[in-house]
């Protein structure tokens, strides 16, 4: 199982192959395979009671899972709204 951790920028992350999972700070986990879509955003978090922050992921069974990782540049101000013009 992967080390805590958080992403370094946001991020879609893609599994092409095999299956993967990401375990959030709250103990949520979820399990993914080829076509499905899951965007990490976890940048800044506070560490839990056991100094955990973000996430941790890994592969789910013995076929190693392959990914395709998209990071998205971030604006000045992360977390704050678009506004419309």
């Amino acid at each position: 199982m992967g080390e805590w951790r958080e992403f370094p920028e946001p991020q879609w992350i893609v599994p092409l192959s095999g299956r993967w999972f990401v375990e959030t700070m709250d103990g949520t986990r979820v399990e993914m395979e080829a076509g499905d879509l899951s965007f990490g955003n976890d940048q800044n978090t506070q560490p839990d009671e056991r100094g955990q922050r973000g996430h941790r992921s890994g592969t789910v069974g013995d076929e190693p899972a392959v990914l395709m990782l998209v990071q998205v540049e971030r604006g000045p101000d992360p977390g704050r709204p678009c506004l419309e013009g």
